[in-house]
């Protein structure tokens, strides 16, 4: 069961989930008036903690979209999701045809840091210090950890700048400055008014001109679970777009201590089985 971005009436959850606000913060013909000096660090406080309720793998393509020409053959990945040391933890692995691990990744975050490594190839990982835009997750992709890890979320500096109407919702927007040099200089990143869950983030230069764009495209429902479907990312100099389709989900796991350990990130991980994914 799918639903468009502009038909959403639940929550959206998982990577860029969130939970619902403990309170509506206005309705009616307030649903765009600004949050105030208390309300605003503490909208995006609730959306750092938010969490899913169990740990989560998710099944996903990725399909390269040119502004011109064919779309190129889907990249097949899984992506995992949890929680620990009061943050989320994510790892991704890209596997070809035969089912061999080309390339993966481990990312963490929380208030105080975030961590990324990288393996390719079956090689050992190696921990990935500067916080950008980074390699694409697969040659001919656009999509990065970046894209999927969003650091930016826990970046020190992030203010609040308005409340507006993002992909047709009214949503509280942030703009989170880039604690090292490099691209992007910061990310205006924009919070669902109603239920807190992050619809788009678009990647800046110094200047303020957009890189890149991240959107929440569809969401989609794994037994009582909703969560999200589809994300695009689009390249603002070319046009050309990557889509993240999640095709099943698995849910209510339990993965062991060491799952996000990037001396584990070598080798593929277990991957739940059959039974235990949902289509979406």
């Amino acid at each position: 069961m799918r639903t468009t971005l502009l038909s959403l009436t639940f929550r959206w959850a998982v990577l860029l989930l969130s939970l619902p606000l403990s309170a509506q913060l206005s309705s009616g013909d307030e649903r765009y008036a600004r949050l105030t000096p208390a309300e605003a660090p503490e909208v995006l406080a609730q959306f750092r903690a938010s969490r899913l309720p169990a740990d989560t793998c998710l099944k996903v393509t990725i399909t390269h979209k040119p502004r011109r020409g064919d779309d190129a053959a889907p990249v097949n990945g899984l992506l995992w999701v949890g929680w620990a040391d009061g943050g989320p933890r994510v790892r991704f692995e890209a596997r070809d045809s035969q089912g061999r691990q080309v390339y993966a990744f481990i990312a963490k975050k929380n208030a105080q840091a975030s961590m990324l490594w990288v393996s390719q190839n079956g090689q050992p990982a190696q921990a990935i210090t500067a916080v950008g835009l980074g390699s694409p997750l697969a040659p001919g992709l656009l999509l990065t950890p970046f894209d999927l890890h969003l650091p930016f979320t826990h970046w020190e500096k992030s203010d609040y700048v308005s409340t507006e109407r993002v992909v047709g919702r009214p949503a509280h927007v942030y703009l989170a400055k880039n604690p090292q040099p490099g691209a992007p200089t910061q990310v205006r990143f924009a919070l669902d008014r109603a239920y807190g869950a992050m619809l788009s983030a678009i990647s800046e230069d110094t200047q303020g001109k957009a890189l890149r764009t991240l959107q929440v495209e569809e969401f989609g429902k794994a037994g009582d679970q909703w969560l999200f479907a589809a994300i695009s990312v689009r390249d603002e100099s070319t046009r050309d777009v990557d889509r993240l389709q999640v095709t099943h989900a698995a849910l209510n796991l339990r993965l062991a201590d060491g799952f996000f350990d990037p001396r584990s990130l070598a080798q593929p991980a277990n991957t739940p089985s059959d039974e235990q994914f949902k289509p979406l």
